[in-house]
């Protein structure tokens, strides 16, 4: 205890000081006039490339820049989908495999000098076409760049697969694949009906319509960002073929449909979004769930989106500098520490009365995510066996993981599927999601003569040092990292850690180049084939199985899952995949997470959702009321 309040202290005095908070000019000042939302975020951006990006912290920026054709209620739960940038649900054959999807009319793009400029040197603008589509589809599809969304519908979608291996024979730089390929699935019938043919049925084809990576990108944004630059005289000039990047990396080249533009971008640092003056007319909903009303979530009902004129991101990696952001009003939510939350939460899990008199709600809630410890199926020992991996599930107390680590904020997880979604309940909880040393010791029995079998080890001698890479560089990450050796130890395991920033973190897991990392999954639509797909072994070369797993039995019953329209049908066969999954153990199940989020009260509409992103355009800010309590 003490040496918390000694460190709380410390931190007092550092952010006092420290230009990180006491900018040159304030925020506040740089804002003067504007209603602005002060956020943090706690891992570095990945990609503001809709194509590449794979991260719940790239997402939750570019959500509110790019759109898709499909959304969530905001308030609705369960989750309803909606149209978006579609006029209406897609029109489905019904043989399901031809959809027809209507936009709406009149929806424009940001403003960019790639769509040129007026006589005033003001950047224009242009209305949304069916063709910014299929361009974006290109995009996903094409050979030169890496785009984790390619593979969940390569093997549907009608022309996809042959349009990756046309774009293979060009210059990363030659963009001219977009113009003179075909992708014979995706078709534009108009400037406003697109059309996309699937070659087997897809039934979570709308869902996956509502994820960002399908965001409609303008022809002309690769034609001037990506393959022209500034000359130096006030125009621009080609860049020459070998030079050229395929993908979007220069904030300039963000251009999207949605009530944000991108108007500064420091990587690792300040991230500013400011309201797109072009943005259509888009409304808060008038109807929601039961309870809604209370809780004043329908006050604003039919007012026009977004509330916020502009909103501020900070990164921050640690816990106790956000946590001392929120205390000092620099920002409007935040999560709880685990070393202040007994003094935040009372024994009966609700806010404590000092912390309500501050003016401050507390929202509880869950969300469909696992995390876990994941195994290299590739790698020559944990990958050599079975046992091992067994022993290791066993071995490791994940309840006392949850109260140690996250103050008990979550529960157990027993599949590699969140527990809310379909097919978890028939499948039954794994074999291995227990505590039981004495059967894990009799596994490392085992998992020595596998070993010893497959040449990893010779008799006599122990299993070698893991390595586990973790996720950050934080506080919080050195203690899962302390606790899991102390785990492992119990059955004669000794665990090295490895700490990246998320970036490289995420560029070791996709090439292959760990033994053990510690990750979490969350759902992006509402079907157990968004985490399963993540153990079919043909989505080892398309980024999405990053464990490497194999196993015949499997892909067999989930391409016969990916195919089946009834639901109760397809419910069955998910629950025959998790069994699978299950007793291979390519992954430690953690735990299932319970959020516990705070909220000043001059934060309103706030309702977290468990899918979406970019929701942050129906919460208002009431300026004024913050200002009086000492806010920015």
């Amino acid at each position: 205890m003490k040496r918390f309040y000694i460190l709380s202290l410390l931190i007092v005095a550092i952010l006092t000081a420290s230009p990180f908070v006491l900018l040159e000019q304030s925020p506040r000042e740089r804002f003067a006039a504007k209603v602005v939302a002060y956020n943090l975020y706690r891992s570095k951006v990945k990609s503001i490339d809709p194509a590449t990006s794979h991260d719940t912290t790239s997402h939750s920026i570019q959500a509110y820049i790019y759109e898709a054709c499909f959304d969530y209620h905001y308030l609705k739960r369960p989750v309803e989908l909606i149209p978006k940038l579609a006029k209406a649900m897609p029109e489905v054959s019904p043989d399901g495999l031809t959809y027809t999807i209507h936009l709406k009319r009149g929806v424009k793009f940001s403003r960019n000098p790639c769509f040129g400029v007026d006589s005033d040197g003001r950047p224009k603008t242009r209305t949304l076409k069916a063709e910014d589509f299929v361009t974006g589809f290109k995009r996903i599809a094409d050979y030169h760049i890496t785009s984790p969304a390619f593979g969940e519908v390569e093997d549907s979608i009608e022309g996809l697969s042959e349009y990756h291996q046309k774009t293979r024979g060009y210059q990363q730089g030659d963009f001219s694949r977009y113009t003179i390929e075909r992708i014979s699935g995706v078709v534009a019938l108009d400037d406003y009906t697109l059309q996309i043919k699937l070659k087997k049925t897809l039934p979570q084809l709308t869902y996956i319509l509502a994820k960002i990576n399908y965001a409609p990108t303008p022809l002309e944004v690769i034609e001037y960002h990506l393959g022209t630059r500034p000359d130096g005289r006030g125009g621009r000039e080609p860049i020459p073929m070998a030079e050229r990047s395929p993908e979007i990396h220069d904030a300039q080249a963000v251009v999207g449909t949605g009530p944000y533009v991108l108007a500064e971008w420091i990587r690792g640092g300040e991230i500013v979004l400011t309201r797109n003056p072009d943005f259509r007319d888009d409304f808060y909903p008038t109807e929601g769930e039961a309870g809604d009303m209370e809780a004043g979530l329908l006050d604003d009902a039919g007012k026009k989106l977004p509330f916020v004129d502009v909103r501020y991101f900070r990164f921050v990696g640690e816990d106790n500098p956000a946590w001392m952001l929120f205390l000092t009003r620099q920002c409007d939510v935040a999560a709880i520490p685990r070393d202040v939350f007994a003094s935040v939460i009372s024994p009966s899990r609700e806010l404590a009365e000092r912390w309500r008199q501050k003016g401050i709600r507390l929202f509880k809630y869950t969300y469909p995510a696992i995390y876990y410890i994941g195994f290299n199926m590739d790698d020559p020992v944990v990958g050599k066996s079975k046992s091992l991996r067994q022993a290791m599930c066993l071995a490791y107390d994940v309840d006392k993981y949850i109260e140690v680590i996250y103050n008990g904020r979550g529960r157990r997880a027993i599949a590699p599927v969140p527990s809310e979604l379909k097919g978890v309940d028939k499948a039954g909880p794994s074999p291995y999601a227990r505590l039981d040393v004495e059967a894990a010791k009799e596994k490392i029995i085992l998992a020595k003569k596998e070993l010893i079998a497959a040449g990893v080890i010779r008799p006599g001698e122990n299993i070698p040092e893991l390595t586990l890479d973790l996720p950050g560089t934080g506080e919080l990450l050195r203690r899962i990292g302390e606790f899991s050796q102390g785990e492992f130890k119990k059955i004669g395991l000794n665990i090295k850690i490895e700490m990246s920033d998320w970036p490289t973190f995420q560029k070791k897991v996709v090439n292959g180049q760990f033994q053990l990392y510690s990750m979490g999954g969350v759902a992006s639509i509402p079907d157990a084939d968004d985490f399963l797909q993540g153990f079919y072994s043909r989505n080892i070369a398309r980024g999405i199985n990053d464990l490497h797993y194999r196993n015949d039995e499997f892909d067999r019953l989930y391409e016969q899952a990916a195919r089946t329209v009834d639901e109760e049908a397809r419910t069955d066969l998910y629950a025959r995949l998790i069994r699978i999954v299950n007793e291979d153990c390519p992954m430690l199940l953690l735990s299932e997470p319970l959020i516990y989020r705070l909220a000043y009260n001059w934060v309103h509409n706030f309702k977290p959702h468990p899918l979406a992103y970019g929701m942050g355009k129906h919460t208002r800010i009431d300026a004024e009321a913050r200002q009086k309590a000492g806010g920015l």
